[in-house]
C-alpha cells in the first residue's frame, strides 16, 4: 500500500529540484538532506545571499518529513521543567520559548510565501486516555501557558463535542498549532529555495565526504560538491557517512488512511477537523485531510505489504473510539522512522571543524525543524553567536546498544497493538 502524503503530493517535483547531480559545482554551504531542517535552512541562508547546495538521495521529503502526522505541535514530548533540569534554567527556558512559538513561524513561513499545503490553523488536541492522565495535562498546561501559549484544558464533556472520540477523559487543546500537509509543505520549503538561488538535487546520495584543503568534498556517484560549511540533515534516515553519527534511537510510526468519509460520517469524527494524539504509552493519533480522509496512526512498524496487522489492530480502535462512524475501508498504509534522542531534545552537533549535524526531533520535527534550519542559517551567516543559540550544541555521541533499543521499543508496540485488540 501507499503513503497517502506522496500519492497526494504536488505533481512533478522535478520542476522543483534540478534531479541528479551531474556535475562538480562550488558553494558556500552544502546541504545533505531535503526535508524541514535541510531545506529551512537552505531557504534562510539563500536569503543572506548564501550559496547553497542541497542533495538529496531520493525525493524532496523522502524522509519523516513526508511521512509523518502532520501536526505543527509546539514543544518537545517532556514538560518544560525538564528541559530547564536536563539544560539548565537559563537555557533551557530559551530553548522551551523557541519551540513553543515555532508553530508561529511555520504559519507565517506560509502565509508569507502563500505555500499551498493544505494548513488548518484549528488547534490540535493532547487526548487523556485514563483518569490519571488529566493531572499529567493539568501540570502541561501551566507549564507551557507560563512561556504564553494559547492552551486550554477541557474536560470530558467538552473534549467529546470537538472530537467525538469515545473513551477519552479530556483534552487539552492548543489553540495556535494546526495540520498540514507535511510532504506539500516540504516541496513549498524547496521550491521558494530554489527561487531564491538554492541549488537541489534530487537521487544524489552523498558516499563520501573528504578535507580537500580548505574545502569539503562531497562526492556523489556522478557528481562533487566543494563546499565552505556541510550541514547534516537526513535525521532518523542516517547517511552512514564517515562524518555522520547517531545520536538517536529509530523508532517506527504507522498510519493507516480511510476513503473519504461521507458528509455523515464527517459529523461523527472530528467534525472540527482537529488533529489529535493521546497520552497512552503506546500513542495514537487521529486526524483528517482535506479530503475527508481519516487517519488513524501508532507507534510501530508494518509488517506485511497489505498492512493486515495494522489494519486489524485499527479496526478495534476505531469501532471503540468512533463506534457510529461503520467499518473503514483504508486505501493507504504507510510507515516511517522517528529519531528518538537519548532526552527528547533535538541534537545539534559540531562533528568536525565546519561541519553541524542537526537530528532527534523525537516525533516533534514539523515546527521544530523549520525554526532549527532557521537559527542554523543565522549562526553559519555569523547572525548569532554559539552563545546565542537556542538549540544548543552537543557534544557528539552515539547510543549505546542502539538496535536493541529500537527492537525493545518495537517489541512493545506491537505487545500493545495486540492487547488493544485481544484483552480490551
Amino acid at each position: 500500500m501507499k503513503n497517502l502524503w506522496q500519492a497526494t503530493r504536488h505533481q512533478s517535483p522535478s520542476t522543483i529540484a534540478n534531479n541528479q547531480l551531474q556535475d562538480q559545482i562550488d558553494v558556500d554551504v552544502a546541504i545533505v538532506g531535503a526535508g524541514f531542517s535541510g531545506l529551512s535552512c537552505a531557504l534562510h541562508l539563500a536569503q543572506q545571499g548564501v550559496k547553497v547546495a542541497v542533495l538529496e538521495a531520493a525525493n524532496i521529503g523522502e524522509g519523516a518529513s513526508g511521512r509523518n502526522v502532520g501536526l505543527t505541535n509546539p514543544g518537545l514530548w517532556i514538560m518544560p521543567k525538564e528541559t530547564e533540569s536536563l539544560l539548565g534554567a537559563k537555557a533551557g527556558q530559551k530553548l522551551n520559548q523557541f519551540l513553543i512559538d515555532a508553530p508561529q513561524y511555520v504559519e507565517a513561513l506560509i502565509n508569507q510565501y502563500q505555500l499551498d499545503c493544505d494548513y488548518q490553523n484549528n488547534g490540535t488536541l493532547h487526548l487523556a486516555h485514563s483518569k490519571a492522565s488529566i493531572k499529567y495535562l493539568v501540570e502541561r498546561q501551566q507549564q507551557l501557558r507560563a512561556y504564553g501559549a494559547n492552551i486550554d484544558l477541557l474536560d470530558r464533556q467538552a473534549a467529546y463535542a470537538k472530537t467525538k472520540a469515545e473513551g477519552y477523559y479530556g483534552a487539552l487543546i492548543d489553540n495556535k498549532a494546526g495540520t498540514l500537509h507535511p510532504l506539500k509543505y516540504c516541496q513549498g520549503l524547496g521550491k521558494i529555495a530554489v527561487h531564491k538561488g538554492v541549488q537541489l538535487y534530487e537521487q544524489s546520495p552523498v558516499l563520501d565526504i573528504q578535507r580537500r584543503q580548505k574545502k569539503l568534498q562531497l562526492s556523489t556517484k556522478s557528481g562533487t560538491v566543494n563546499a565552505d560549511k556541510v550541514v547534516l540533515a537526513t535525521n532518523a534516515y542516517e547517511t552512514h557517512l564517515s562524518y555522520s553519527q547517531q545520536l538517536y534511537t529509530p523508532l517506527y510510526y504507522s498510519q493507516l488512511a480511510s476513503q473519504p468519509l461521507s458528509e455523515e460520517q464527517r459529523l461523527l469524527c472530528l467534525p472540527d477537523n482537529n488533529g489529535c494524539w493521546d497520552t497512552g504509552m503506546v500513542m495514537r493519533s487521529f486526524r483528517t485531510d482535506s479530503d475527508g480522509r481519516l487517519l488513524v496512526g501508532t507507534v510501530g512498524n508494518i509488517h506485511s505489504k497489505d498492512a493486515r496487522g495494522l489494519k486489524h489492530w485499527s479496526k478495534h480502535v476505531i469501532s471503540k473510539t468512533f463506534p457510529e462512524i461503520g467499518e473503514l475501508e483504508y486505501q493507504y498504509a504507510w510507515a516511517g522512522r522517528i529519531a528518538k534522542s537519548s532526552n527528547n531534545i533535538p541534537q545539534l552537533a559540531e562533528i568536525d571543524k565546519d561541519i553541524i549535524q542537526i537530528m532527534g526531533y523525537s516525533g516533534r520535527g514539523i515546527a521544530g525543524a523549520t525554526v532549527a534550519g532557521k537559527e542554523i542559517a543565522e549562526y553559519l551567516t555569523n547572525q548569532i553567536g554559539s552563545a546565542e543559540l537556542a538549540l544548543p550544541f552537543n557534544k557528539a555521541k552515539t547510543i549505546s546498544f542502539n538496535q536493541l533499543r529500537a527492537a525493545v521499543y518495537e517489541i512493545g508496540s506491537q505487545l500493545s497493538h495486540f492487547s488493544d485488540h485481544i484483552i480490551r
